[in-house]
């Protein structure tokens, strides 16, 4: 079983399966010279045979992705499997980096790793003109606001310093960049997670960046906010020692009206922390486990002085605003009229919860793109992406999404 999408700018193969090599053949029915492959599999698979067998049967062309908590197709969600996307295009221009190092120096890996696939990406002697002609041809006059770059960064999702990986490499892009990405995962073993970038790798950030295709980002999470929250008074990263002046331990259980802080407790009530910027979004932060000192480990960073607001989730709110996020990464990428694909990297910690609310992802993409649109992703350790006031994090219980349209950036 495959799905296959041929037209003039863009040609998509899809293939998911138990089997490296099936998922991969799956994938290229129909593809004759991929630019780029997203491959994302199960850590129950040997990463390295994993990605030999992929190659073998995908030889041309860049492929970038990781293992996961999970694996997403418009062919199914599942466990266990690989899930393979060819991207075949001839104006899609592909740069791939690759930071070694990041639990030991993290800031120093997001820029090797940025810098690497920018470095790629503009040794293509026809991109300066491909660009060139994209503004002077466009039939948008909005399309002199948009940076014609996507950047795809992929974390080892247990490193811990996400944060400081993104910091690295906006130091090379810059804040105005659009990312979009998810930590890498193991099945909730959290021993090892494997990066895909040409290779395997492992305790490393891979970033593809991405041009010549009009592509949008969109991001959004479930949860709206309670009344019910407290200041961080004391933290360091993503350890919360105090909160209201007291332990944080004694604090959240109040707050969430419980005896005992456990993994699920803190899995259905994360706290939301609002932006700086003019929307003043909430993002969303995951507590991992309470200490025997008072203190809570954060899945991310929680700034002292901010505002923990206690979070809940419903069905109707959790359809909604991943829909929205999509019409937002669909917006972003020039509402073309004709979409290729959509990439979803959503928190395992989300998947959990739309266990529980009986929701599927495909479901709400085909509602909003119709049901020929193939899609790609996996359940993350954590997503990085933008909020829609422009503030570029790494976040918890969040969907960050790209869409790529089949259209060229001249059209």
């Amino acid at each position: 079983m495959y799905q296959e999408l041929k037209i003039e700018n863009l040609n998509v193969g899809l293939g998911h399966s138990r089997d490296a090599r099936e998922a991969a053949q799956m994938a290229m029915e129909g593809i004759k010279k991929p630019a780029l492959t997203f491959l994302f599999a199960s850590s129950r698979y040997d990463p390295y045979e994993v990605y030999n067998t992929v190659r073998d049967v995908i030889k041309t062309g860049h492929i970038i992705g990781g293992t996961t908590g999970g694996e997403i197709t418009s062919i199914m969600e599942d466990t266990g499997t690989v899930a393979v996307m060819t991207l075949e295009s001839p104006m899609l221009k592909v740069g791939i980096g690759v930071g070694e190092g990041m639990k030991e120096n993290p800031k120093q890996a997001g820029i090797t790793a940025c810098q690497n696939a920018y470095r790629m990406i503009t040794s293509d002697p026809t991109l300066a003109s491909f660009i060139f002609l994209g503004y002077m041809k466009s039939r948008h006059l909005n399309f002199l606001n948009i940076n014609p770059f996507i950047t795809v960064f992929l974390p080892d999702g247990l490193a811990g310093a996400e944060e400081e990986a993104l910091r690295g490499g906006l130091m090379h892009m810059g804040r105005s960049c659009r990312i979009v990405g998810g930590s890498t995962g193991d099945d909730f073993k959290f021993q090892r997670t494997y990066q895909f970038a040409n290779g395997v790798y492992t305790n490393s950030v891979v970033v593809a960046m991405l041009t010549g295709l009009k592509m949008g980002v969109g991001m959004s999470h479930p949860y709206v906010p309670t009344d019910r929250g407290a200041v961080v008074t004391k933290s360091e990263g993503r350890m919360v020692y105090e909160l209201d002046g007291r332990p944080a331990v004694e604090v959240m259980k109040e707050l969430l009206h419980v005896d005992e802080l456990t993994p699920e407790v803190f899995a259905r009530n994360p706290v939301g922390v609002r932006t700086g910027d003019v929307f003043s979004d909430y993002i969303i932060k995951s507590a991992v486990t309470a200490n025997p000192d008072g203190s809570i480990l954060f899945y991310a960073e929680v700034p002292e002085h901010s505002y923990l607001t206690v979070m809940r989730a419903d069905e109707h709110t959790t359809k909604e605003n991943f829909k929205e996020a999509l019409r937002q990464a669909i917006k972003d990428a020039g509402n073309p009229e004709k979409i290729g694909a959509v990439v979803n990297f959503t928190c395992v910690l989300r998947w959990l919860l739309k266990q529980r609310l009986n929701i599927n992802d495909i479901e709400l993409v085909r509602e909003v793109v119709g049901y020929d649109v193939p899609v790609i992703g996996f359940n993350t350790y954590g997503e990085q992406g933008a909020t829609r006031g422009g503030s570029i994090g790494h976040y918890n219980q969040t969907s960050t999404l790209l869409v790529i349209s089949k259209e060229p950036l001249s059209y």
